[in-house]
């Protein structure tokens, strides 16, 4: 910036300084300064002075003079005293600022920010708005710093400015915008030696893009992204850090924190010790952090954070993040409450993750999640890996283990799983959960199932010991049997649309039969009967897969959803067939355990039966379908025979090992067997819940993106409104000249009143104020609105496409020019006027207002959407159920 003197010189001449014989003072002043003597420079500015206390050359000399010494307080009281005889010079407010600044003048902001409104010195002005830009990126402010970018009007030529597109790349990564700092970075293209700031900011961009490529929260998951983008990042930083940038320390030795690399580290090293800040605590603590030495990394971020080092606060902020280290975040909290800027208070993020860490430790996971819900930004993945916890925790054993803590544990598990599907306005999810909880009280369920005439019913008899199951008739056996305990025997059949029949066993045959003779469909069978087996298993009896009415097939299937274990019941002397294979595959892949037997075995030779059970175990092997224990062979119809009183029938069938089996694998594991179906069909429902939520959450961040355009469309068109007013007034002006002969034509009544009735009769004016804001408002506001969408057009279309709407105003930047003509018309003189000349003043004014207007609805605050919440709530879930859960009978 050229010497404040040689512009002043220009600008008052010196006159008064020949009049008054100090010519030759300001000479030698001028003289001294050239050559680099700047006290002797200021004695001769001291003289001036002493002669003409408000001479503005002499004021001028005395600040260079000062400033090229360093005396930053006398550069504050030269420059206070000029800024008051010359308020409209933009480069004087500058240097003012600067100065007072650097002696901590409580008023350097206030004068940076008037030369930015200085009308003189464009350059000056300039300068000051990227110095308030800096000042609010310093502090933290990355949204208040962009808008006084946007008062920086856009270059004449085709060069675009680097020092804007600097900021703006900064401004972007301090809000997480990589698509912004990428658009402001390929302005910069590759920084030059000296270009710390340039070099900085490029590598912040590279660490931001990759980590969120590898989806990693940023920079402290460095050890995990690319060496060749770590690589460059390091370069560019140690080049700002060279350079002494601000920021440059702190990421280097995140860098170097996160780094396993040797030689990377030692490279590091040497640079820190030729600066001697080896024993600097962030530092010390990178270094030990890099080679594994955690608590020498802590401790020596305490002694920092002790001292009041405010670099070691950060670092110890980031450590805190990066390792899930609540007593870190304590320990800041705890001298945040002492006081001082070394360490300030947490991030509200960091609090509401602290909490909630604690309220974890403390069993309170439903408030922990709630007090997670609002952690977004700083310490996201460490909320997600608390949430995680907090759900997995609430998961009870899969060994089947009972008691109170199980019973609580499901408790907590269902009734996160109502509040997401409520949430969601899922109640078909809903009712499914409580059918859920139901279960959790009732008997382990067994599906016995395999294709039609395998003997499944005849194979659920013996099991009872009672000839209870229907066998042997088509109409029967196709129908899923629900067999349940009661106190008394007796069924139920269920019909499908229409009225249900309670029938004795001795009667259910003969009923059914009955029913289908009739054309009566019948949906589902409860045979209840006083077998203390069924207080403890509930039998599923299914139809056939094979059967010839695809809906028996579709309620076999449905079984699958109901049942905890599944019986294959396979025909010895035809097993495995591939339309078996087909369905145990698929109720493998359901998860659903399954137990496989071979009935008929009284069919077959010894020989041929070995055979066939050979050939089912390399069958299951080769399809990978499990089974409970290897496959058994038995004869069913024997086995009933032998339950009713035949022993010599009981003894070939080969029921007492069905029966050990049965009772071992399956009685005795019931509880295991249902804790395992429970959390199947949880995590269906929990899967369901946490694709529901994403592609909510989906739509809602997409519409975020697009409110977000368009802010940045206002805030683009309000910005170039401001700027460019005066050359738009004049081209709205004209534009309004159709309306204007409107309005003409509407006061013809009243033009040939009294002026002086025109100016006190308070109906005239109404009226001329009716009129005149019915014919101008809205073309006005149209015509600005127009102009607005022009100016921004590049941002226009980002938002919404080039040729989509954008022209019209809205209703609050219509209100704003409506209040704009009302005013005028009610300060005006002869209102009636207005409609026979130009009004640019006014249409100045109801630009700003419009300007204004977009502003505030730039800014206004967006609601953050709930769906983000739940759906990180319903992905815990989701992760949850799908850790890997031990066998059973493990």
């Amino acid at each position: 910036m050229a010497r404040l003197v040689e512009a002043l010189n220009r600008f008052f001449g010196r006159v008064e300084i020949l009049a008054l014989g100090l010519e030759n003072e300001r000479s030698a002043a001028e003289a001294a300064l050239a050559k680099g003597m700047p006290l002797e420079a200021r004695e001769h500015a001291r003289t001036i002075l002493s002669v003409l206390p408000d001479s503005a050359v002499g004021l001028a000399l005395w600040a260079d003079a000062a400033e090229d010494a360093w005396l930053d307080q006398e550069v504050v009281a030269a420059l206070s005293d000029l800024a008051k005889r010359v308020p409209w010079r933009a480069d004087v407010w500058l240097r003012l600022g600067r100065a007072g600044q650097r002696v901590g003048w409580d008023g350097a902001r206030d004068a940076i920010e008037r030369a930015t409104s200085a009308p003189e010195e464009r350059d000056a002005a300039r300068l000051a708005l990227l110095d308030l830009s800096d000042l609010d990126l310093a502090a933290g402010d990355a949204a208040r710093a962009q808008r006084w970018l946007d008062r920086i009007p856009a270059p004449l030529t085709t060069v675009p400015d680097r020092d804007v597109a600097l900021r703006r790349a900064e401004c972007a990564l301090a809000y997480g915008d990589l698509d912004g700092a990428r658009a402001a970075a390929e302005t910069l293209g590759e920084p030059t030696a000296i270009e710390g700031r340039a070099a900085l900011v490029l590598a912040r961009l590279a660490l931001a893009e990759a980590s969120a490529a590898a989806g990693f929260p940023g920079a402290g998951a460095s050890a995990a992204l690319p060496p060749a983008v770590v690589g460059r990042a390091l370069d560019l930083g140690l080049r700002a850090l060279v350079l002494d940038v601000p920021g440059a320390a702190e990421l280097c030795a995140a860098l170097v924190a996160a780094s396993r690399d040797v030689l990377v580290v030692d490279r590091v090293r040497r640079v820190v010790r030729a600066a001697g800040a080896l024993d600097e605590p962030t530092w010390a603590a990178a270094f030990a952090f890099a080679e594994g030495r955690r608590d020498d990394a802590r401790k020596a971020l305490a002694r920092g954070l002790s001292a009041g080092d405010r670099a070691a606060a950060a670092a110890l902020l980031r450590m805190a993040v990066e390792t899930r280290d609540v007593g870190a975040l304590d320990a800041l909290a705890a001298r945040a409450e002492l006081g001082g800027a070394a360490a300030p208070p947490l991030p509200p993020d960091l609090v509401r993750l602290r909490d909630a860490a604690a309220m974890a430790s403390a069993g309170q996971g439903s408030g922990a999640l709630d007090a997670l819900d609002a952690v977004t930004g700083e310490g996201a993945a460490w909320a997600e890996d608390i949430r995680r916890s907090i759900v997995q925790a609430w998961l009870p054993p899969a060994d089947g283990a009972a008691g109170d803590r199980v019973a609580a544990a499901w408790s907590d598990v269902l009734r996160e799983l109502a509040r997401t599907a409520k949430l969601l306005d899922r109640l078909d999810l809903l009712a499914a959960i409580e059918a859920l909880a139901v279960e959790r009280e009732r008997p382990l369920r067994a599906a016995v199932v395999g294709e039609f005439n395998a003997g499944k019913s005849t194979f659920l008899n013996a099991l009872l010991g009672e000839d209870v199951a229907p066998t042997g008739v088509l109409p029967t056996t196709a129908t899923l049997h629900w067999v349940a305990w009661a106190p008394d025997p007796f069924a139920r059949i269920v019909m499908r649309g229409g009225q249900d029949r309670v029938v004795p066993h001795a009667a259910l045959k003969d009923t059914l039969r009955a029913l289908a003779a009739a054309g009566d469909k019948v949906a589902r069978v409860f045979i209840y009967a006083p077998i203390e087996r069924l207080k403890r298993v509930e039998i599923l009896d299914t139809p056939g897969f094979n059967a010839p009415d695809p809906d028996h097939i579709a309620e076999a299937r449905r079984a699958f959803d109901e049942a905890h274990v599944a019986i294959w019941l396979l025909d010895a002397p035809q097993a495995m067939k591939e339309s078996e294979r087909r369905v145990l595959s698929e109720i493998s892949a359901l998860g659903v355990p399954v137990q496989i037997l071979a009935n008929k075995a009284d069919r077959l030779k010894p020989d041929a039966l070995e055979t066939v059970l050979a050939h089912v175990r390399d069958s299951l092997a080769a399809s990978a379908i499990a089974s409970l224990t290897p496959p058994i062979a038995f004869s069913a119809r024997l086995s009933l025979k032998g339950r009713l009183g035949d022993e010599a029938a009981l003894a070939a069938s080969g029921w007492a090992e069905v029966e050990a089996l049965f009772a071992e694998q399956i009685v005795d594991a019931s509880d295991a067997l249902r804790e395992r179906a429970l959390r199947r069909k949880a995590g269906r429902v929990a899967a369901e819940l946490a694709q529901v939520a994403s592609a909510r959450a989906a739509e809602d961040r997409e519409a975020g993106r697009r409110a977000r355009a368009e802010a940045d469309r206002l805030r683009a068109s309000a910005a170039y409104l401001r700027r460019e007013r005066r050359a738009l007034a004049a081209a709205i002006d004209k534009a309004l000249e159709p309306a204007r002969r409107e309005l003409a034509s509407d006061l013809r009544p009243i033009a040939a009143l009294p002026e002086e009735r025109k100016r006190t009769d308070a109906s005239v004016r109404a009226y001329v104020q009716e009129r005149l804001v019915a014919r101008l408002s809205w073309p006005l506001s149209a015509e600005i609105a127009r102009a607005a969408r022009a100016g921004a057009e590049p941002a226009a279309r980002g938002a919404r496409g080039a040729d989509e709407g954008g022209g019209a105003p809205s209703s609050r930047a219509a209100a704003h020019v409506r209040a704009v003509l009302m005013g005028m018309v009610a300060v005006h003189d002869a209102p009636d006027e207005l409609a026979a000349r130009p009004i640019e003043g006014v249409v100045e004014a109801a630009i700003d207002a419009f300007a204004m207007a977009l502003s505030a609805e730039a800014e206004a605050p967006l609601p953050p959407p709930a769906s983000a919440a739940v759906e990180l709530r319903a992905q815990a879930l989701r992760a949850a159920f799908d850790a890997p859960v031990a066998p059973a009978n493990a």
